[in-house]
């Protein structure tokens, strides 16, 4: 799963590569303690029905897809992540599978093992050996509500308010060691195809996103462990991702 990640990366370089437009929140930078309901960045594909013209942006969503029938946030702490087995059927989820997909892009993301007696549970940062951007499958719902929302992940006028959820799969080699499941990390030249308007029909994302040649490879990837205090949602700091200091 994905319940813990950092962000920390330069927006410039971010949307340059992509090629989206910046209307995230500019007081919204580095984290590297991420918790799900937290304002996080995703970036989307949307076309505008006056013009025709598809704009790729990054934006701010909350972590916790809402769906339109959501009575209110609080739906939101259990729908931070989605099983892409099953994004078809479940009805938080499908009606944004074929419309409104997103990825997430973030440095790295946290697990926590626990050690033989079950006591301990030692925290574990998951990023790119080479340090270059993890962009996670996702979807996105521009949730109504009661309106009047505020805060980073709110449009304009307050009447909406933009929600997201990070997509895993069953985790396999050394990252099942670590849990089950795992983010469904896009390789960098499969986002175009994944936020494609034109793939439209849900029924096709759900066989799109099954497909593993569409992922980033796990042996690109280095674990390692880091700083208990992770464990803490008010800690943050790059201090999170030094090695834990044990006596000898």
């Amino acid at each position: 799963m994905c319940g813990r990640f950092a962000f920390f990366q330069e927006i410039e370089p971010l949307v340059d590569d992509l090629d989206a437009v910046d209307l995230s929140d500019p007081h919204l930078r580095s984290r590297w303690n991420i918790p799900p309901t937290a304002p996080i960045h995703v970036v989307t594909e949307s076309v505008d029905p006056a013009t025709g013209e598809v704009l790729r942006a990054l934006r701010v969503a909350r972590w916790g897809l809402l769906p339109p029938f959501a009575q209110d946030e609080t739906f939101s702490s259990r729908t931070f992540n989605a099983r892409r087995e099953t994004l078809a059927e479940r009805n938080s989820f499908r009606g944004s599978l074929g419309r409104y997909r997103a990825i997430v892009p973030m440095d790295g993301y946290y697990e926590w093992v626990r050690d033989g007696a079950g006591k301990r549970k030692q925290p574990y940062y998951i990023a790119p050996a080479d340090g270059s951007p993890l962009y996670m499958a996702a979807l996105v719902s521009w949730w109504k509500g009661p309106g009047g929302h505020e805060g980073p992940a709110a449009g304009a006028d307050g009447r909406y308010l933009l929600s997201a959820t990070i997509i895993t799969r069953a985790a396999t080699g050394e990252l099942a060691e670590i849990h089950d499941r795992t983010p469904v990390m896009l390789r960098r030249g499969q986002v175009d195809a994944w936020l494609d308007t034109t793939m439209d029909d849900r029924h096709a994302a759900q066989a799109w996103i099954l497909e593993d040649t569409h992922l980033l490879e796990d042996s690109t990837l280095a674990l390692r462990e880091v700083d208990p205090a992770v464990g803490k949602v008010g800690n943050d700091g790059p201090e999170l991702l030094d090695t834990p200091q044990r006596l000898l």
